[in-house]
């Protein structure tokens, strides 16, 4: 069935609050409006996006030279599934505003346990049984604190320092980064995580040496593995944009970096593990995101976080492997607006072998930027 698709980033903050009516800071609604038009590259034939308006030339030009055939929404509901960057029930309201039937919406129940899914808790869990279940040393998993006794006594114990998160949050928000002659003073800042949230995760800090994600989708119960995402941060962890290149590149750099045997085991067991964890309360795409490190004992941190809603990195994978040439490698960024519908792509039968092409519409306070 065809999916009407809404770009929805402020999700991971809407599921913090857990209500319907979620009002976003200013940048992130920002955001949301300037990538309002971003399922138009990962959405499949037929399918819709919900968007309040879209410059008809842009479009009319990416329907000419890349043959996207994913439309805008014309306000008829029926016959289409209702397909959020993630679900929350701030972004299940947008759909009931628009006219979708609550027994075509998760109900109370179900938004319960994705909720639950979201929570690092999650990740933590899943870190530990991966562990059991690999012939080599990974990273521990994160420590769920309650109190700041448990906070304090964490950041004591690891003297290379320790990265405190929040359970809900996202690309670098709600992440602190401390250690031992700084938690006198950023404890009040600590107590306001726990008050807020009832609890903070809290890993060391890690000498990193490359970000990246193994990308899957949950349908019927089953997870598929569909590839790799190879991304930058900055600071602690505040998302900057992906490496475009083929799966094949993708996986080749991270084995260069760790050894194939070891990505391919933590696959493995990553799908079980996931069926387990999440049942039948999700369907759709997820990311784990992971970390290469320079650290004694063991290369790999392999879960980071995991995110049951659309990713960036799913994008990157879709957009490269319907729109860009065998062998073109490139960037995807996401910034402040630097181009006005930026495309001066080099574009044969449909495919872009170089240049840049801006994904967001002209008139966007942000660019998501693609330059080869």
């Amino acid at each position: 069935m065809p999916k009407l698709h809404l770009f929805y980033p402020e999700n991971d903050l809407a599921l913090a609050l857990d209500v319907e009516r979620y009002t976003a800071p200013s940048a992130a609604v920002r955001l949301r409006r300037a990538g309002a038009t971003l399922p138009l590259w990962y959405g499949d034939a037929g399918d819709k996006v919900l968007t309040q308006g879209v410059d008809a030339r842009w479009l009319g030009r990416l329907r000419d030279n890349l043959g996207i055939d994913v439309h805008l929404f014309d306000g008829v509901c029926r016959g289409l599934t209702a397909a959020p960057w993630g679900w929350s029930k701030a972004s299940r309201r947008y759909f009931s505003d628009v006219g979708f039937s609550v027994d075509n919406l998760p109900d109370d129940a179900t938004l319960a346990k994705i909720r639950s899914l979201s929570h690092r808790r999650t990740a933590a869990y899943v870190a530990d049984k991966l562990a059991e279940s690999l012939p080599f040393a990974v990273a521990p998993a994160a420590l769920e604190c309650t109190d700041e006794a448990q906070v304090r006594a964490f950041v004591m114990s690891h003297p290379e320092g320790t990265v405190l998160k929040l359970p809900w949050s996202s690309s670098g928000r709600g992440l602190v980064a401390t250690d031992s002659s700084l938690i006198d003073a950023q404890m009040p800042m600590v107590r306001g995580m726990l008050r807020r949230q009832a609890s903070v995760m809290a890993e060391p800090r890690y000498n990193k040496i490359s970000d990246f994600a193994m990308l899957f989708t949950l349908e019927a119960g089953r997870c598929r593995f569909d590839g790799y995402s190879v991304f930058r941060t900055e600071q602690l962890g505040s998302y900057a944009g992906n490496e475009l290149a083929s799966q094949e590149a993708l996986a080749a750099g991270l084995y260069a970096l760790c050894p194939q045997v070891q990505l391919d085991a933590v696959r493995d067991a990553l799908c079980a593990i996931i069926e387990e964890v999440a049942g039948d309360a999700y369907e759709g795409p997820l990311g784990v995101d992971m970390m290469l490190v320079d650290n004694p004992g063991y290369l790999l941190v392999p879960v980071v976080e995991i995110n049951f809603r659309m990713t960036m990195g799913h994008l990157c994978r879709i957009f490269y492997s319907r729109y860009v040439a065998a062998g073109a490698e490139g960037t995807f960024s996401v910034l402040p607006k630097v181009s006005e519908g930026r495309f001066d792509a080099d574009v044969f039968n449909g495919r872009i072998r170089g240049g840049s092409i801006d994904l967001a519409q002209p008139g966007s306070d942000f660019s998501f930027l693609a330059e080869f």
